[in-house]
């Protein structure tokens, strides 16, 4: 191979890598200024509680091309309200990784609505919303401000400890194993009055069915008397 060769697919190799890191910066200021817009939640998200649990985003920043970029997928379904062109609905649809075979299967639907390209609303499962409670759901969404962010993988967690979770209505062990089946796996068992059951969901992207995204919910509650109130949750996610 000449020198000459050797140096042109250099310089091609540098500029690609130089634009997907240009790329990948401008998303993740978008999603740290969305991120900085919870620390002000009041001001820049609306919550609706009347018909499914959905956030309005007052001041969008988030840009449809940031969830295809960071999943590397398209959501299952993209619908376009009719006389509505500058509008879309995005459905992506999560399902339960199943702790054994003869497990109970469980999915969780979430919509992202875009107006010209920014993310303006989101709407949460209704199941599982009506499960843990909206208050729940508001509190975590409300922590994902301080929530701590893995940039080289894509991840981040938030918590709700047992003084977080004091005043709310909240789940037993019991109904949610009722609802959402057996956990992808059980952490600390030995510890029974603070057992943490894992729910693990994957995203798989609809064209190449490779896992796209996922995140993890924990619930920590007493393996003896199930039927107690979980006394903390937490929540991981990461892209693929």
């Amino acid at each position: 191979m000449s020198q000459r060769l050797q140096s042109k697919r250099l310089i091609s190799a540098i500029t690609v890598l130089a634009i997907s890191f240009s790329l990948s910066g401008c998303v993740y200021l978008r999603l740290l200024h969305f991120k900085n817009q919870l620390k002000s939640f009041d001001e820049n998200v609306s919550v609706n509680t009347a018909d499914k649990l959905t956030f309005a985003f007052r001041n969008p920043v988030v840009r449809d091309s940031d969830f295809v970029f960071i999943s590397g997928a398209n959501p299952d379904k993209i619908e376009r309200p009719p006389q509505s062109s500058d509008v879309e609905v995005w459905t992506w649809t999560f399902e339960k990784r199943l702790g054994y075979p003869e497990d109970k299967p469980y999915r969780m639907e979430f919509k992202t609505r875009f107006e010209e390209g920014l993310l303006t609303q989101m709407e949460i499962d209704e199941s599982f919303a009506k499960l843990v409670g909206n208050e729940l759901i508001l509190s975590l969404f409300r922590k994902l401000a301080n929530a701590k962010i893995n940039k080289l993988r894509r991840s981040m967690s938030a918590e709700l400890n047992e003084r977080s979770l004091r005043e709310m209505s909240l789940p037993s062990l019991s109904e949610i194993i009722d609802e959402m089946g057996e956990p992808t796996r059980i952490l600390k068992p030995q510890s029974l009055k603070n057992a943490r059951f894992e729910y693990e969901f994957n995203f798989l992207d609809p064209k190449s069915g490779k896992n796209a995204g996922q995140f993890r919910l924990y619930f920590a509650g007493h393996l003896e008397n199930p039927e107690f109130e979980i006394t903390s949750f937490r929540i991981t996610g990461k892209a693929r």
